[in-house]
């Protein structure tokens, strides 16, 4: 049944001749795209693709928060990770492997997740973890929370620095258009790296114009697809 869900996908897929391309993303697998693949070529994360291999497309979503965790916490006047605690709500694909450039970079990790296993699994190999309820962590004390979860969990707060989700989230897609444009895993880590100076343009444009960080990325993201779309 599953398979055929995803055939069918394909199909729609199809009829839209190119204007969507599709690929790995939550719950799904390189399997399921194969079945996509056979209906259409408007998929990507196929079984020995690059973003199929190793999770390399979660792994660079991760790599691109934290990236953003990094300029952020910057932004703040804090240089580095080192002791900084982090509440990472979520170890799926995504919030495991941003786990661990976090862990690496010497951050102490706060971690929650609804499956007793992945959190257990966390303690064990980032030392100095410690869990929360996963319904609470966002109360967690900690200077960054990291919400890999699913979508709906922000709202609008005082005081708190908010790194857009699309701007940080961009690491995953910027990797599947790097590789259909024939780009290596090194050349794509170096442009996920870039979300640094997109964030800081958010920021930048968020206090020029006293807006909130979420409507400077709208108004950015906005003025290049109005540039696009004058270009066509």
């Amino acid at each position: 049944m599953r398979a055929l869900r995803f055939r069918a996908l394909g199909r729609c897929l199809e009829r839209l001749n190119g204007r969507f391309v599709t690929g790995l993303d939550l719950g799904t697998t390189a399997s399921d795209m194969d079945q996509i693949r056979v209906e259409t070529a408007y998929v990507t994360d196929t079984t020995g693709s690059l973003g199929a291999k190793d999770d390399f497309t979660a792994d660079m979503t991760a790599y691109g928060v934290y990236i953003g965790i990094v300029t952020s916490l910057r932004h703040e006047g804090v240089a580095a990770l080192q002791g900084i605690s982090v509440a990472v709500q979520g170890l799926g694909k995504v919030g495991y492997a941003l786990c661990r450039y976090l862990h690496a970079a010497g951050a102490r990790l706060i971690v929650a997740d609804v499956v007793p296993e992945r959190v257990q699994r966390a303690l064990v190999q980032f030392s100095g973890a410690i869990s929360a309820d996963p319904a609470r962590i966002h109360a967690a004390d900690c200077m960054v929370f990291a919400p890999c979860a699913l979508g709906g969990v922000i709202t609008p707060a005082r005081g708190i620095l908010y790194a857009p989700d699309y701007v940080l989230n961009a690491g995953g897609i910027i990797s599947t258009a790097c590789e259909l444009q024939g780009a290596g895993p090194d050349l794509i880590r170096q442009k996920v790296a870039g979300i640094a100076g997109t964030l800081g343009k958010v920021y930048a444009e968020a206090a020029r114009s006293d807006i909130s960080t979420l409507e400077a990325a709208d108004r950015l993201a906005e003025a290049i697809l109005s540039t696009g779309q004058a270009s066509q």
